[in-house]
């Protein structure tokens, strides 16, 4: 009878188990529009949107600084860690932010070494 009775605990475990990792993969934690600010390439403070949409652990949108707007190249999460690459003409951009209560909290590096942080609030 023990046995029987470890095998449905065991079972209703497993079930929940993968019940709650599915629910943790798909929570959507950045789709919308983040309002922006940090660290330009010269030190100078910037400000700056973000259109974000998540699938799963792909994200996808755009950068919106003053009248100019870049696709993300590249976005991923997991977790709470984003990571997003924006690809100029001249540089490639890789920021790794934490999403944590409908902020965002990250750092930033391009090809050429130079870094800043910055923060993002949802709108």
């Amino acid at each position: 009878m023990e046995r029987k009775v470890m095998k449905q605990c065991f079972g209703a475990f497993a079930v929940l188990f993968f019940m709650s990792t599915s629910l943790l993969h798909s929570e959507d934690l950045v789709t919308g529009r983040w309002e922006c600010s940090g660290d330009g390439v010269n030190g100078e403070a910037v400000q700056y949107l973000l259109d974000l949409k998540q699938s799963g652990e792909q994200v996808t949108g755009t950068i919106t600084y003053g009248s100019d707007a870049v696709d993300i190249a590249q976005g991923s999460i997991q977790g709470n860690k984003l990571e997003i690459t924006v690809v100029t003409d001249d540089n490639h951009y890789m920021s790794t932010g934490i999403v944590d209560n409908g902020k965002i909290t990250g750092t930033w590096k391009d090809d050429k070494g130079t870094t800043g942080k910055w923060q993002a609030k949802r709108q």
